[in-house]
C-alpha cells in the first residue's frame, strides 16, 4: 500500500468516526436525515433527500443542518432550469482529525410550476 493511499485511508477513518457522532448527535436533535458520502479525501457531504421531502421540507433541512454545523459560504442559487441548488461547507474537530465536508441540497420546482 502506497503512504498516500494509507493517508487517504486514514482520512476516510477520521470521517466516519466524526460522521458517526454527527448521527448520534442528530438523533438527540432530531435533525432530518441526510444521505451522506464520504470521500477519499475524507470530506463528508450531507444530500438533502429530494424523494421523501416537500421543497419547504428540504430547504428546513438544509437549514436545521447549516445552523447546527455551523456552516460557512452558504449559497443559494437558481439554476436557469429552476432548480434551486443550495450549498454550505463545514468543519469539525481541530488539527490532524480536522474534517471538513459539505451540505447540499437541489430543489426542483414542483411539477405543476415545470410544464407552466
Amino acid at each position: 500500500m502506497s503512504e498516500s493511499n494509507g493517508y487517504r485511508l486514514r482520512w476516510q477513518q477520521d470521517a466516519h468516526r466524526v460522521l458517526g457522532g454527527f448521527l448520534a448527535e442528530a438523533r438527540e436533535q432530531n435533525l432530518p436525515a441526510l444521505s451522506w458520502t464520504i470521500a477519499t479525501s475524507g470530506a463528508l457531504v450531507g444530500d438533502v433527500d429530494s424523494l421523501n421531502s416537500t421543497p419547504d421540507g428540504m430547504r428546513a433541512a438544509f437549514e436545521a443542518w447549516t445552523g447546527w454545523l455551523n456552516a460557512r459560504g452558504v449559497t443559494d442559487r437558481m439554476r436557469r432550469d429552476g432548480v434551486t441548488h443550495l450549498y454550505a461547507q463545514f468543519r469539525r474537530g481541530e488539527g490532524a482529525t480536522e474534517v471538513r465536508g459539505a451540505i447540499r441540497a437541489d430543489i426542483h420546482p414542483p411539477f405543476d410550476e415545470e410544464r407552466s
